[in-house]
């Protein structure tokens, strides 16, 4: 079995081109919901977590309006498990009333699993007291937080500045609301062995290795770290956006889903006995590829 816990849903008329394309952002094609759960039951993935990305406080972009994400688990709720994104800032940095007051009452209905929170992107810091409201109607309801909270490659410095991305921020969240389940994208790349000192403190906190991949040398090695540290057993597999003709996709996504799926299964230990460090075994390797991401939604595999 394999679950993808981080992908996104992308509709091209929720990005602004001109404001975006100042950095160099091209606007991916919008991907048809049937088209693309074909493309991840090919390559064997039975279920995923799908979100948008709030960005409208500084790049007056989303990935989707949130709407469309329940629309595709009205589809397929037996595939999808779906993420509500925001930003609990406004663009004239305030508490963003407007959507607390919508969550206040979607959260109780029980289909949103979990928030995206991007904090480089909309250049606010995840411990700044302004959103704290939001954290504690999450762990309230024991609602997963997701963050984006590490570098943005191939894209200009000023897209998500690494300076609103730092450990030690998340440090303070997850020390205010200890129970609060929280997910770290890309193994908080390039702070991962700062994640992982935090996860060792906290069994609340999870990782995904999203987008990670062709830095195989760097994720082996950060996966013996893993075991060291006693995280293992919350490490996920995870994929990101699709834009299919746009890297790191060609125009049959497939083989990049087959590819990064057997690095797991099989290229991060061949790598490890290169280099004589441990191999993982098929019970961690499972535990990444579905166990673990079952394990926090509480899924019946």
């Amino acid at each position: 079995m394999i679950i993808d816990s981080h992908t996104h849903l992308l509709r091209s008329k929720y990005f602004d081109e001109e404001r975006l394309g100042q950095l160099g952002w091209v606007t991916p094609p919008d991907t048809d919901i049937n088209v693309m759960v074909d493309w991840w039951k090919q390559a064997g993935i039975d279920k995923m977590v799908c979100m948008g990305q709030s960005m409208e406080r500084v790049w007056n972009t989303s990935f989707d309006n949130n709407e469309y994400v329940f629309e595709c688990y009205d589809k397929y709720p037996d595939f999808i498990i779906p993420f509500y994104s925001l930003e609990p800032i406004d663009q004239a940095n305030c508490f963003n009333q407007r959507v607390y007051d919508e969550l206040e009452e979607l959260l109780p209905k029980g289909v949103i699993k979990g928030v995206l929170l991007t904090p480089p992107y909309g250049q606010y810091k995840s411990n700044d007291k302004t959103a704290y409201p939001f954290y504690q109607l999450f762990q309230k309801q024991g609602v997963i937080v997701q963050y984006h909270h590490s570098a943005m490659d191939g894209c200009s410095h000023t897209f998500a500045p690494t300076k609103y991305a730092q450990m030690v921020d998340l440090n303070d969240v997850v020390m205010d609301f200890p129970k609060m389940k929280v997910v770290v994208e890309h193994l908080a790349y390039p702070q991962t062995e700062h994640l992982f000192t935090i996860m060792a403190n906290s069994d609340c906190i999870y990782a995904d290795l999203a987008m990670a991949y062709d830095r195989s040398m760097t994720i082996a090695w950060d996966l013996v770290q893993a075991r060291e540290y006693g995280v293992l057993d919350r490490i996920m597999f995870a994929t990101d956006y699709v834009a299919y003709g746009q890297y790191p996709y060609s125009e049959n996504p497939v083989n990049e889903l087959a590819r990064w799926i057997d690095m797991v299964k099989n290229g991060f230990n061949e790598i490890n006995k290169r280099c004589g460090w441990p191999l993982l075994t098929q019970e961690e390797i499972d535990g990444i590829m579905y166990k673990n991401v079952a394990r926090l939604y509480d899924l019946d595999v």
